[in-house]
């Protein structure tokens, strides 16, 4: 029998930008997004073909995005309530539709009432919640000090961080986007999937691992598997999407993409791309039938996928239309439907140019 993973039409948005306010400047701050401006276009959603949302993280976090978490289990004021989550995830479920929220569990932002008292006072109960070195130092998310990581190999922390997991859930959500997963060990993912799937067994968690600009003096903040290969050979796409299969639901193909930008870049179309089938055959026959592979073209980190088209919004379509065709869930980024994209690459190095692709739709 069929998941309803299975046959998802994911639409992923970013909630402070997805139905915020387009008469501001598109800055670094909150923009005024809401569930209930969601709540309000699920319609619109569902006609263009998408039977479920994924929602950027709602805890409290310092930014607007949702990834620097103060508050783990409360909904961020900016984006409403928890009666308004509850009405949204209610009213998703009456459309017969399914919706998924981001878990981010490595790392929490520097403000964390958590990590305040861990680094303030070396006795406290939360000093091994997280990496602190002899000099008062610590492990963060990659090279960013204002994201402590998180020990989740500590049972307290481990616990706390899977409690978190089963709140949310439990409120009526579909499954998890899980944020970084190279950056918990896999022994906590393995209790923490063991934990969950016990509580939530129709419940879909899959996960982003992304190997892009992880040089070896960032691997030191993560948990890879053949770590020592990894420092000396570099890290494969594949492979590390690889790493995850039997550890999790399934996993964002950032492998697939990939393989479509190549033939992109080529001046290629993708219907009818007989060497362009071929590859992607033979990338998914790497993986077990009961392994999820998440298909995109874009997202929140990435160019949009009409930038990497040059404009061409037929070769978007195209790119659409072939990866919908792969019997796999498909996520479409909000507003690629309405052509959004971009003047430069976001990889220019300019300071958040990442808010190119993070503009509000409505």
């Amino acid at each position: 029998m069929k998941n309803w993973i299975d046959n998802a039409r994911i639409y992923h948005i970013l909630v402070d930008r997805f139905s915020g306010n387009k008469q501001l400047k598109n800055e670094n701050k909150f923009l005024g997004g809401t569930l209930n401006g969601i709540t309000e276009r699920l319609d619109y959603i569902q006609e263009l073909g998408y039977n479920a949302l994924w929602l950027s993280p709602i805890c409290t976090s310092r930014n607007y995005h949702g990834y620097h978490i103060t508050d783990f289990e409360q909904v961020d004021p900016h984006f409403g309530t928890l009666d308004d989550l509850k009405r949204l995830i209610e009213i998703v479920h009456s459309h017969g539709m399914h919706i998924v929220t981001d878990f981010v569990p490595n790392h929490c932002d520097f403000t964390h009432p958590f990590f305040t008292e861990a680094k303030s006072h070396p006795g406290s109960r939360y000093r091994n919640w997280f990496y602190f070195n002899a000099n008062g130092t610590y492990k963060s998310f990659l090279n960013f000090d204002e994201l402590p990581k998180l020990n989740l190999d500590f049972h307290e922390a481990r616990d706390y961080m899977t409690d978190v997991a089963k709140y949310w859930c439990g409120l009526g959500f579909d499954g998890l986007r899980i944020d970084h997963i190279i950056g918990p060990s896999f022994a906590f993912w393995r209790y923490w999937m063991k934990e969950m799937k016990q509580a939530f067994p129709k419940k879909v968690f899959f996960g982003e691992a992304w190997g892009i600009g992880i040089d070896t003096t960032l691997m030191a903040t993560t948990h890879l598997k053949n770590i020592w290969h990894k420092q000396h050979h570099g890290i494969s796409q594949e492979e590390l999407q690889r790493d995850y299969v039997g550890e999790l639901d399934g996993i964002l193909d950032f492998r697939y993409r990939d393989i479509l930008l190549s033939h992109i870049a080529k001046g290629e179309r993708i219907l009818d791309n007989r060497q362009l089938e071929k590859e992607v055959r033979h990338h998914f026959a790497r993986y077990p039938r009961g392994f999820k592979l998440f298909l995109f073209l874009d997202n929140h980190d990435t160019n949009r996928i009409l930038f990497e088209c040059k404009g061409d919004r037929t070769l978007v379509d195209e790119a659409i239309f072939f990866s919908q065709q792969q019997g796999k869930p498909f996520i479409l980024y909000y507003g690629t439907e309405a052509g959004m994209t971009h003047k430069e690459s976001i990889f220019s190095g300019k300071l958040f140019a990442d808010l190119a692709v993070r503009e509000c739709l409505f």
